[in-house]
């Protein structure tokens, strides 16, 4: 039932978007997601900088998270007419995450869809990697719903991460376009007013080693944080536990003096005040790894996420793998013991191998030269070309 109801709402979206490829397009960028119903940072970066240096092109943001109940999906519904309307009449359509119209829709030929995506990697294997898996989509509703079907590029910040993407969106290394998402670049930047605004709420974050512990979000599993909030020596450190907000609803959480449950901040403004991270499966690691953070990997259900979605990153292979344990005691351990700098300077190096500063400044160019119809060649991937045809010969 399921899937013939999807394939009649697939026939009528396309139905509808018939007229509405006549309209003309506009020198007009839009950008779509379906992660938050507010603008992330990404887009934020780029319709700024966009807005500032090029007023002549109209910017259109649309972000709605698809969410539970008659009067959400009504009005998801209504944005997903606003997405059709804003795709045919835009040059340029921006993505963080899977967009419905933007893959089961065909456009025209001048309008070009770019894949940001949401995070600077993929630990956790997702996409056409986890096709049949329990956690990810049933192959006949991948067709159905034509997944992740019309990108013309996609960005990745290195061949490590492209490797991953090529086979999650099943594109080409031609579509691939080695430019870094601009969060990156914000995450390098110091921004003293908001770190300014942490320390105040938490003005015990001056005091102590301040360690970020950012899970994975676990849909309808409980968070197994207890053992380590009990155990960790909070005369000497700040906890902040950053869950997602559906984990932190089910999470009955422990009162203890140095833990902070954290519910305003992002995770990559919470980074900029932190000393350590704790994480799992999160690509929080590679930007940690950017700031020179020792990263510890606290896996306690390791065995089960291998199996399922699977993962990308090979813990026993990876040098900064060694600081992976499912046991709370030994997480506790490494934390106390020196860190090797090597190993995460080989992880940041592995993972995030373009320039991050001027990122902003390449994806604009990129962006403004598909606006005008111009070559794109040699944009953005110069740098990874030179480094490894250097390695070749080497």
């Amino acid at each position: 039932m399921k899937k013939i109801l999807l394939n009649i709402a697939v026939k009528i979206l396309r139905l509808i978007y018939i007229p509405l490829k006549k309209l003309k397009i506009k020198d007009k960028i839009v950008y779509i997601s379906r992660q938050s119903n507010a603008e992330n940072l990404d887009f934020k970066l780029i319709r700024e900088r966009i807005e500032k240096e090029y007023p002549q092109y109209q910017n259109v943001v649309l972000t709605r998270k698809i969410e539970p109940g008659v009067k959400n999906k009504m009005d998801y519904i209504v944005n997903i007419i606003k997405q059709m309307y804003h795709i045919a009449t835009s040059k340029i359509v921006i993505l963080d995450t899977y967009c419905i119209t933007a893959s089961v829709l065909k456009h025209k030929k001048e309008t070009k869809i770019i894949q940001i995506w949401h995070a600077p990697g993929a630990i956790k294997k997702f996409g056409y990697q986890s096709i049949d898996k329990p956690s990810g989509t049933k192959k006949e509703i991948a067709e159905i719903m034509c997944m992740h079907q019309n990108y013309n590029y996609v960005l990745a910040p290195s061949k490590e991460t492209a490797k991953s993407y090529k086979e999650a969106f099943n594109v080409k290394e031609e579509q691939i376009k080695y430019i870094a998402m601009p969060r990156l670049e914000y995450v390098m930047q110091e921004d003293k007013v908001k770190s300014e605004k942490i320390y105040n709420q938490y003005p015990e974050l001056r005091n102590k080693t301040n360690i970020l512990y950012v899970p994975t979000f676990r849909k309808g599993e409980k968070i197994q944080i207890d053992e380590l909030i009990k155990k960790i020596d909070t005369k000497k450190y700040n906890l902040i536990v950053k869950l997602h907000p559906l984990d932190l609803k089910e999470y009955e959480c422990i009162e203890k003096e140095g833990i902070i449950y954290e519910k305003k901040y992002r995770a990559y403004d919470l980074i900029k005040i932190a000393d350590k991270l704790i994480t799992d499966y999160s690509s929080l690691a590679m930007e940690a790894g950017m700031l020179d953070m020792p990263v510890y990997f606290y896996t306690y259900d390791i065995d089960k996420y291998k199996y399922d979605p699977g993962l990308n990153f090979d813990f026993e292979k990876e040098e900064v793998g060694k600081y992976q344990t499912e046991n709370v005691q030994e997480l506790l351990n490494f934390i106390e013991e020196e860190y090797d700098y090597d190993a995460l300077k080989k992880f940041k190096q592995k993972y995030i191998e373009v320039p991050i500063n001027g990122c902003v400044d390449k994806l604009i160019e990129f962006i403004m030269r598909l606006m005008k119809n111009e070559k794109i060649e040699n944009i953005d991937d110069r740098f990874i070309k030179e480094k490894y045809s250097t390695q070749k010969r080497n």
